[in-house]
């Protein structure tokens, strides 16, 4: 384990509290000096938007509470790699740091469906970047996704 695995752990149970209430296996906190201060869960099957990814979904909480110099100092932490989507959302919200179990690839070859870039590859482009850690605990949050998609034994 390392410096970030608890909020990471606490992310992957989030989400299998989501996918425990009928909605896709993803979650997404944003921590302060160790601290939670805002989760979010993907809500994209109740609100039929496929828009609302959990890292949608707690940018969208985080503007109505957080100022933007409170934003700066977090760490967003998702049991998933952030998609294309979230990781422009995660620029524009000023968020300087990310932590993710499950990559893109591993996300990719159990569900089926991806938009084949990773975050790293979109926060190299961003000024100022952006850094990403991860994947960490992989293992327990693919455990999760693998749950909700069938896939090949």
């Amino acid at each position: 384990m390392n410096e970030y695995s608890s909020l990471l752990l606490y992310s992957i149970e989030l989400a299998r509290q989501s996918a425990d209430h009928g909605q896709l296996p993803f979650s997404a906190l944003l921590a302060q000096e160790g601290r939670v201060v805002i989760e979010a869960g993907n809500t994209s099957i109740a609100d039929n938007d496929v828009t609302r990814h959990s890292v949608m979904n707690l940018i969208s909480r985080a503007h109505q509470i957080l100022s933007q110099h409170e934003l700066e100092q977090c760490t967003l932490f998702t049991n998933s790699e952030p998609c294309a989507m979230c990781s422009g959302a995660i620029y524009w919200a000023g968020i300087s740091k990310v932590v993710f179990g499950c990559s893109g690839k591993t996300l990719q070859q159990i569900s089926g469906q991806s938009i084949d870039i990773d975050c790293q590859e979109i926060f190299k482009c961003c000024h100022p970047t952006i850094d990403v850690v991860g994947p960490i605990e992989e293992e327990q949050a693919s455990e999760l996704i693998m749950e909700f998609w069938p896939h090949p034994s």
